[in-house]
């Protein structure tokens, strides 16, 4: 075991040497430091106050933490090379599941098939390292179930954003519909409508609003901006709302009226919905009652009356 640990520490030794050496050839390349300090110890008074005020103009470059501005970069190097070994179907398929994701940490489809390919090499290492340390049923099993999360985490964490994120959307469209009716009822147009929800909405439903505008903004016309905004969210609500909203733009129909149906209509099949929740709850806390709760009730009514019933039959037995 000692030995095993031994060369673990050194092969860890061994990797953070390279690094360490590539991040010091960075930050001698990268001569920042030197042009700020050049900037703030100047000659000339106006060059100074001038360098400064470009200084402190800049200084969104200087943020992030050290990991943020190291390593994280490498990363996606490294993320970003290994993926480029991916069959252009895949990388299309999954940029489509990272834009129903919203774009977590700025990922591109390279990258997360990167980082698919680095849990999958951590998988292999751990569960080496789990044989190595013995060969019995229990290490073997180990190292098979740390693979196989090892290998699924990145795909189930995806996924997951992609239903919390519907989730969340399907939650906030009948409020959303309910100000862009609001709105329209004012004597705002559709467009003006979308663009007061993105403005005062910091939620989901308020940034897709705004990127409609910004997509029509930029020349796409607004039957196209909506259809995108159906694709990439894929919430049949939500594209039932865009067929309805282009349906009534191409026969003239009243937009306002339109929509204050579609907000009734939608804050109806909420309430069904959290009806449906509140109906799964006894088989949902089915689970935790058998073998959590009915266990501890049962250790605290019998547990104190179980020596008697010990000795009870211990002198029926004689």
């Amino acid at each position: 075991m000692q030995v095993i640990i031994g060369i673990f520490i050194g092969l860890l030794l061994i990797g953070l040497g390279p690094l360490l050496l590539l991040v010091s050839i960075r930050w001698l390349a990268v001569d920042d430091v030197s042009h700020r300090l050049e900037e703030l110890t100047g000659t000339h008074s106006d060059q100074r106050s001038r360098r400064v005020q470009n200084l402190y103009t800049n200084r969104l470059g200087l943020t992030g933490t050290l990991l943020e501005r190291t390593l994280k970069p490498f990363f996606r190097r490294l993320a970003r090379f290994l993926g480029r070994f991916t069959p252009a179907q895949v990388l299309q398929n999954l940029d489509h599941q990272l834009v129903l994701a919203g774009q977590p940490m700025g990922l591109g489809a390279r990258e997360f098939y990167g980082i698919r390919f680095i849990f999958v090499f951590l998988g292999l290492f751990l569960a080496f390292v789990l044989l190595r340390m013995g060969r019995s049923t229990l290490n073997m099993a180990g190292a098979g179930m740390v693979l196989f999360v090892c290998v699924l985490l990145p795909t189930v964490w995806l996924r997951r954003l992609i239903r919390d994120r519907q989730k969340e959307i399907i939650r906030g469209l009948p409020d959303a519909l309910d100000m862009l009716s609001v709105c329209a009822t004012a004597g705002l147009g559709f467009d003006q409508s979308m663009q007061r929800v993105s403005e005062y909405w910091q939620t989901t439903m308020g940034t897709e609003f705004g990127r409609v505008i910004a997509e029509m903004e930029m020349g796409i016309s607004r039957k196209e901006a909506l259809r995108n905004l159906a694709e990439r969210t894929e919430v049949t609500e939500l594209s039932s709302f865009v067929s309805l909203i282009v349906q009534a733009e191409q026969l003239g129909m009243s937009i306002s009226h339109t929509i204050n149906s579609m907000a009734e209509q939608m804050r109806i099949e909420r309430r069904f919905r959290a009806q449906e929740e509140a109906r799964k709850l006894p088989n949902k806390i089915l689970f935790p009652l058998v073998f959590f709760i009915f266990p501890s009730m049962i250790a605290v009514i019998l547990g104190p009356s179980l020596p008697a019933i010990v000795d009870l039959f211990a002198y029926l037995g004689r």
